[in-house]
């Protein structure tokens, strides 16, 4: 008997996966959280929550002088890329190793959905100092522009392989604005990528519905199998447009 675990991302090899089948949309989205932020050109100290494989940290690296990247999954850290200024630490963010007001600033990709958000505010109003801005922005498939037959297989895919269980007290800090910061703004913006049907069904192996399956024990190659075959119709053998939407919540520590 299997379950599926707290952490999805623990699968094996699920790392490599997800270093090889995501969008680098990080620069761009941090960009936007930065224009936000109204971020000086460069930031000291800077930590990356749910890092994955690195591709958040290495985008922070470029605005800042040292960065930590943190996550809870071995499998994911193995994959994540020496940088020089990024260190990697393997840990939870609700109880995070870090001494008080240590940071200027601190971003999570895709990753606040996964965690208990009471205990990682409460961390996070610990960690970084007053002033510091907070950076949390999400990337995720819309649609397939000019492709009718994508919503149907949308929904078949999450009929097959569904969302495994995120924290159930997930909640959207633009409605509920976490105690002890204030939000400086919000963003959300369509982000058009060109992809090859091989380079779709990379990115579908890294959701989280197709690595909890592989984690409850379906075989990666024939989930890999059932995406190749069944979006032959939505790519008809050319590449095609993959809408993206991207959305930003941007928070400062008060004083």
């Amino acid at each position: 008997m299997t379950t599926t675990p707290d952490n999805p991302f623990a699968a094996l090899d699920v790392g490599e996966r997800y270093r090889r089948g995501r969008p680098y949309h990080h620069p761009r989205s941090l960009a936007r959280v930065r224009a936000l932020a109204g971020a000086e050109p460069a930031t000291g100290r800077a930590l990356d929550v749910a890092c994955g494989t690195g591709m958040s940290a290495r985008a922070l690296a470029d605005v800042a002088d040292l960065v930590v990247g943190l996550d809870a999954s071995r499998e994911m850290l193995r994959a994540a890329p020496v940088r020089a200024g990024v260190t990697y630490m393997l840990g939870d963010a609700e109880r995070m190793p870090f001494a008080d007001a240590c940071f200027d600033a601190l971003t999570c990709s895709s990753g606040v959905h996964w965690l208990d958000q009471e205990r990682f505010f409460a961390e996070v109003a610990r960690i970084v100092r007053p002033r510091g801005w907070i950076g949390l922005y999400d990337h995720y498939f819309f649609g397939m522009p000019g492709v009718d037959e994508f919503p149907r297989w949308v929904d078949e895919l999450f009929a097959r392989y569904p969302l495994p269980p995120r924290n159930p007290q997930v909640g959207d800090p633009r409605l509920a604005t976490p105690a002890g910061f204030g939000v400086v703004g919000t963003d959300s913006f369509e982000d058009p990528i060109e992809m090859t049907r091989e380079e779709f069904v990379d990115y579908e192996m890294t959701i989280s519905n197709c690595v909890a399956a592989v984690e409850r024990g379906v075989a990666h190659e024939e989930i890999r199998d059932w995406l190749f075959d069944s979006t032959d119709p939505l790519f008809g053998g050319a590449s095609r447009t993959v809408q993206f939407i991207g959305s930003i919540t941007c928070l400062r520590r008060l004083p």
